[in-house]
């Protein structure tokens, strides 16, 4: 069903309208992930309780219009890109036309807003051309195992097969695309090398994620922490494939990943980025800021301080809404506090902000 998202043109900003969200770490915020709803169709183990997590009623959700014009917000304050999260984006009744409305957009230095997501891919097989279409720009789609009992393990619901079928429709809609997987001791780091020839066989990148002690720690395992050199030792092993540092210029892009080159063999030449919030912190490059479903704007995945953003944008104040944000930023801090034995993480499940 088409979904009509009646927009308009965004109140101005104030004085410090083209200014860049600069940090006291003198770090550029660039980039804005933003959750599209709390919910989600899976239950992945490192990601949300087995009950679930209280949702918020759908007052306190922002709505379509408000998420673009929160969007057209942070790109004319310097924000590049744009990545749709959960909870599961696909979900959000709506998405193709958001993700139309929000490629419509210009940032501050005139150029077209990069507008990506990331998705579990259960409904990816039906998305996909209308998401390229609509003009999203690049995909992820995480895949924690190849083995469909595993896969319906972790994610306590999730069918490998449809899963499959949606990077398949991805592909063949010409959408950029890169596999997330969150990278266990005990449970998936005997697959990694085989998740990275699956990639690297159809021309995506693989990423691997330390887990994390998000939601106070109780989803965190001990000992189920596989350390960045790890994860390297396990997909050249796997994969037959020796990494070298990719330190090419700019190859880092705006995220959070640290990539490798196969140097030599079968796939040499292909890439696989490494996500080590744990044990390689990037903390003195972050340039991002994360806002949940309900207008919530969080400086730091690891924290749960927040600004309301969603009180700024119902307000009648037209500069209420920068006000916010730059105040947000400007208490962003040096970095997080996660400790390996699963201590120092926020009381927020991961599926409530997003990744």
């Amino acid at each position: 069903m088409l979904v009509r998202i009646r927009t308009s043109t965004p109140a101005p900003l104030g004085e410090s309208r083209g200014l860049p969200l600069v940090d006291p770490q003198a770090r550029q915020i660039r980039y804005l992930r933003l959750s599209l709803t709390d919910r989600c169709n899976y239950r992945c183990t490192y990601c949300m309780p087995e009950e679930g997590v209280p949702h918020h009623p759908r007052g306190e959700v922002l709505s379509l219009e408000e998420m673009v014009r929160l969007v057209a917000a942070f790109a004319a304050m310097g924000v590049e890109r744009v990545r749709l999260t959960g909870g599961e984006p696909t979900v959000r009744r709506g998405l193709t036309e958001l993700v139309a409305a929000l490629a419509s957009l210009r940032t501050s230095s005139g150029a077209r807003l990069e507008v990506v997501m990331t998705t579990n891919g259960e409904l990816l097989e039906e998305l996909a051309g209308p998401l390229a279409r609509s003009g999203l720009a690049g995909l992820t789609v995480s895949l924690d195992s190849l083995d469909a009992a595993r896969f319906s393990t972790i994610t306590r619901r999730g069918e490998l097969a449809r899963v499959l079928a949606g990077i398949e429709a991805a592909q063949a809609a010409g959408l950029p695309l890169k596999l997330n997987t969150v990278a266990i001791r005990g449970f998936n780091d005997d697959e990694l090398g085989a998740i990275a020839a699956f990639a690297w066989a159809r021309g995506v990148t693989p990423r691997f994620i330390e887990v994390m002690p998000m939601a106070g720690g109780r989803l965190y395992v001990p000992g189920a922490l596989l350390p960045a050199a790890e994860i390297r030792a396990a997909v050249a092993a796997g994969a037959g494939a020796a990494l070298v540092a990719d330190t090419g210029e700019g190859v880092r892009g705006l995220g959070p990943a640290t990539y490798w080159r196969a140097s030599a063999g079968r796939w040499a030449g292909h890439r696989v980025g490494v996500i080590a919030a744990m044990t390689e912190n990037f903390c003195g490059s972050c340039n991002r800021l994360r806002v949940s479903a309900s207008g919530q704007l969080h400086a730091c995945l690891a924290r749960d301080e927040a600004g309301d953003l969603r009180a700024a944008l119902r307000s009648d104040d037209p500069q209420a809404l920068e006000r916010a944000v730059r105040a947000v930023v400007g208490s962003k801090r040096d970095g997080h506090l996660f400790g390996v034995d699963g201590s120092g993480g926020p009381r927020k499940a991961m599926v409530s902000i997003g990744g």
